[in-house]
């Protein structure tokens, strides 16, 4: 038989499933999808699809594998979804998800209780009303929550699946805005402002902690052994940067979307005043910072579905030859509002400098400099809170642009690597799992054998200069353009 481990990301539309060798070849894959349940503010689902999926998915990796067998299973998983348990652990009802904002008023219940300063600088997070800190305070409220005696997130519902036992690690505690990242713990002052006690929720143990045997029942349904062991996953960003290998001081993990997420690597929590989230990395000794680039890759598709018919391939060979034609165009890609580092929810998404020569592949050229900006700004801000970026490992769909990725490593000054990998996060979840099997002696050590990346796009000097010199102008530009979105406000 074939050794490998088991990753498994329970995503928010579909859980995935990967049997991963020591090579960190995918052997055998599995994905099963389900749906949104939505009305209004109210965005929920129902936590048995969670299972369902897990089962599922695992069983037709397994299949797909062949003579393949399992040494270990671990989870990446959606965070801040959650769904309330009585005392016989049945579900009550369905998981309000992380998109549920119906608890608006509760937010700011919590915030006035806790104050705004004390809640980011404790849970890394400023008041959401997405998050577990309004909602159980909200639910709380609710007759239909009256025999609650627990609250589970996603990770908890499918380790409790797997072995009986719901624990929950610390990056997606964090996302539950009840947990101090620095302390480690749930925190009091949380835990009273959102009406919630400590026995209502979850043990707290690390990424990578034995979670318990495969229990028999579920064993057969995912056609594995029982027995084998579950080591307890992480939240799905944390997950990305484990299955692409970012797990040094100074690596940035950059998920380039719809909207793209960058993930620092850090040796102390980021608590900034730009709100970048701070969160414990299953690394020890190592923080990861969340910061999210609202818009970056729906501008280009926007821009492309709406005005621009070639492929995307033909796209870039024709924006590589239009650098200095599109000098003077910029672009300002807040289409749904600045978020980080500007934070001005004001702002939308505007052209400057357009003159008659400018066609629609310079306009394409315009919104990747605009993004690729983004990412300066991010760097910039990062350096500036002490923790210089060295390496950005990028995935998503904007990496198979080899022009947006020079075009990135040059204008923010910083080797770029290219990952061709899929499902990182069920990768990362496939690492945990090898790392608990003994196989590697830590997270370093698994991505030097298991991650393999493509490219190494490197900084060209010429083109640094270049771009330094109009993201100065685009800075400038900005200030006139965020005094006025500013003046909306009053």
């Amino acid at each position: 038989m074939r050794p490998c481990v088991l990753g498994i990301d329970v995503g928010t539309t579909c859980t995935k499933a990967l049997l991963v060798d020591e090579a960190g070849a995918v052997i055998g894959q599995g994905s099963f999808g389900y749906g949104l349940i939505s009305s209004g503010s109210c965005i929920e689902q129902r936590a048995e699809d969670w299972e369902q999926a897990v089962l599922t998915a695992a069983r037709q990796a397994v299949e797909a594998a062949g003579d393949a067998e399992a040494a270990a299973v671990s989870f990446s998983t959606q965070g801040g979804s959650t769904v309330a348990v009585d005392r016989d652990g049945k579900f009550l009802g369905n998981s309000w998800t992380w998109m549920d904002t119906r608890s608006a008023p509760e937010a700011d219940e919590v915030e006035a209780a806790a104050g705004d300063a004390y809640i980011y600088h404790t849970t890394g997070w400023r008041i959401n009303p997405t998050l577990d800190a309004a909602k159980l305070r909200r639910m709380k409220k609710l007759p239909e929550y009256a025999d609650a005696a627990g609250y589970l997130t996603t990770l908890e519902v499918v380790n409790r699946l797997l072995t009986g036992n719901p624990l929950i690690d610390p990056s997606n505690a964090a996302m539950r805005q009840l947990y101090s990242v620095e302390g480690g713990d749930w925190d009091e002052t949380m835990l009273r402002a959102s009406g919630v006690s400590r026995s209502e929720l979850p043990e707290i143990a690390p990424t990578g902690a034995p979670v318990g045997k495969l229990l028999p029942e579920a064993a057969a349904a995912m056609g594995l052994r029982a027995g084998i062991p579950v080591y307890n996953g992480a939240h799905d960003q944390y997950c990305a940067a484990i299955g692409a290998g970012a797990v040094h001081d100074g690596d940035m993990l950059l998920s380039a979307g719809t909207t793209w997420v960058l993930m620092g690597i850090t040796r102390k929590p980021l608590f900034t005043d730009s709100y970048v989230a701070p969160g414990k990395h299953p690394v020890e000794g190592l923080y990861g910072a969340i910061a999210s680039l609202v818009s970056s890759g729906a501008s280009l598709q926007w821009f492309k579905n709406n005005f621009l018919p070639e492929e995307f391939d033909e796209m870039n060979r024709v924006v590589d030859t239009r650098r200095e034609k599109a000098r003077d165009l910029f672009f300002y890609p807040y289409m749904a509002g600045a978020n980080f580092p500007l934070h001005c929810p004001n702002a939308r998404g505007a052209f400057t400098g357009i003159n008659l020569e400018h066609d629609r592949f310079d306009f394409a050229r315009a919104i990747m400099e605009g993004v690729a900006f983004g990412v300066c700004r991010a760097a910039e801000d990062f350096r500036r809170n002490g923790s210089d970026i060295r390496t950005i490992t990028m995935m998503g769909g904007a990496a198979k642009s080899p022009v947006w990725m020079q075009m990135i490593a040059s204008a923010a000054g910083i080797p770029i690597l290219r990952l061709n990998q899929a499902d990182v996060c069920a990768l990362g979840a496939a690492y945990i799992a090898a790392c608990g099997a003994g196989w590697f002696g830590s997270y370093a050590d698994a991505a030097r054998a298991m991650v393999h990346p493509e490219k190494l796009y490197e900084p060209i000097p010429e083109e640094s200069a270049w771009y330094k010199e109009k993201f100065r102008r685009c800075a400038r530009m900005w200030d006139h353009m965020q005094a006025y979105y500013e003046g909306l406000e009053e």
